[in-house]
């Protein structure tokens, strides 16, 4: 009965979206982009110099764009250090490195169809895995850490209907592109602001660092509005569809009033669930996000502020319930105007008890193709056992647009 009140709660909710009008914004839900210099011009409006370190080779860059293709890179790196000793026996720095390469496929502009898009997304990962051989967190204080690997990450076509209205989506899709959003919660490297880990560490999901079959369908009725929902492979590790593995499926809705964002999901995993001695036939849980601006000073400098909540069934998950929020400074320090600072906290509920991290970064944009990005972080219960001591993490991140 309680599941089933939680889906008759979320269709109300998608039902009072549809029909509640609201003031004129950029459409929520956009598409995620490697890269944070692409992830920050899009919240914040600036424009985006392209291209990168690589220059325009020689004409050919634009050239393809102009034809539809689009071709970009970006190379993370950094440097993460346990400031508290590390796990007993273990280092306490180590180095990890993520390149993004990905291809857009205009179909209007290849002279094909209008309203198509092709999006291939081939990821390389390689480093020292800091949470799981140093810190010991379950929240992952960097949001780049994975296994060694070259892989194609994402493969998606993507056809849009009534000039925008509908979008169909199918292919290999990671989730957190487009659910489970917050624009000002993705300044920080804590992956825990990127998508709650009542979901990401509880089930098997379309996530990085590998993303899995997806079919989702989204409706924008307004500018300001939209509901979109999903159904993905139970376990894309394997890359393979099978009965066991179950579904993942997810619904979203979200609207804008003025500089406020608010967003509301529901998420189901199909596949039996073993938990503390007992087997349940299924998974679920919910999530809410509010990104609101609270201030703004002049063309450039803002302050906003961002809140997450997630909730899974204590009976069946190691991680209950997710709270996030935080501050994120766009553009405050004179003639530094593309420049952000922000300090958020994430608190994930186990039942030992609640490992809190509270993070404090700043990100600076030497040029339009390089940032440099410290961030540093104090985590409270690290694994939810407050048995272990205080981890005190500094991270320092360079990204390069390729």
């Amino acid at each position: 009965m309680r599941h089933r009140y939680h889906i008759g709660c979320l269709l109300l909710f998608f039902t009072l979206v549809i029909v509640v009008p609201a003031a004129q914004a950029e459409s929520p839900g956009f598409l995620g982009q490697p890269g944070s210099a692409q992830k920050d011009a899009a919240v914040h409006g600036h424009d985006i110099v392209l291209p990168g370190i690589s220059g325009d080779w020689g004409g050919t860059r634009t050239s393809l764009e102009d034809r539809g293709i689009s071709i970009e890179g970006t190379y993370t790196s950094e440097f993460v250090r346990d400031f508290s000793g590390g796990t007993p026996g273990g280092n306490n720095v180590t180095y990890q490195d993520n390149l993004d390469l990905t291809m857009t496929f205009d179909s209007k502009k290849l002279g094909l169809w209008q309203g198509g898009t092709l999006f291939i997304y081939g990821l390389r990962n390689h480093g020292g895995d800091p949470s799981a051989n140093i810190i010991g967190d379950l929240q992952t204080a960097s949001n780049i850490e994975a296994p060694d690997q070259f892989i194609v990450h994402e493969a998606w076509y993507e056809q849009q209907f009534s000039g925008g209205f509908l979008s169909v989506l199918v292919g290999l899709h990671d989730l957190n592109s487009e659910f489970y959003v917050s624009d000002y919660g993705s300044l920080f490297m804590n992956s825990s602001f990127g998508i709650g880990p009542e979901m990401s560490a509880n089930v098997p999901a379309s996530l990085f660092p590998k993303a899995g079959l997806t079919f989702r369908v989204r409706v924008t009725p307004t500018n300001s509005s939209y509901v979109q929902t999903a159904i993905c492979d139970g376990d894309p590790s394997t890359r393979s569809i099978h009965s066991t593995e179950g579904q993942l499926m997810l619904g979203e809705a979200g609207f804008s009033i003025g500089t406020a964002t608010y967003k509301v999901g529901y998420w189901n995993h199909s596949a039996d669930k073993v938990f503390a001695g007992q087997t349940f036939g299924n998974d679920y849980g919910m999530y809410g996000i509010i990104d609101q601006e609270i201030m703004h000073f002049d063309e450039d400098s803002t302050i906003g502020a961002f809140f997450q909540y997630g909730w899974a069934p204590a009976a069946r998950n190691a991680i209950t319930r997710y709270i996030g929020a935080g501050f994120h400074l766009h553009g405050m320090i004179p003639t530094r105007h593309e420049d952000d600072i922000g300090i958020a906290i994430a608190r994930a509920d186990t039942h030992l008890a609640a490992e809190t991290t509270l993070e404090l970064t700043y990100r600076l944009v030497l040029m339009p193709w390089l940032t440099i990005q410290p961030s540093y972080q104090i985590i409270r219960n690290p694994g939810g056992d407050a048995a272990i001591h205080t981890a005190k993490v500094g991270i320092l991140r360079f990204e390069v647009i390729l």
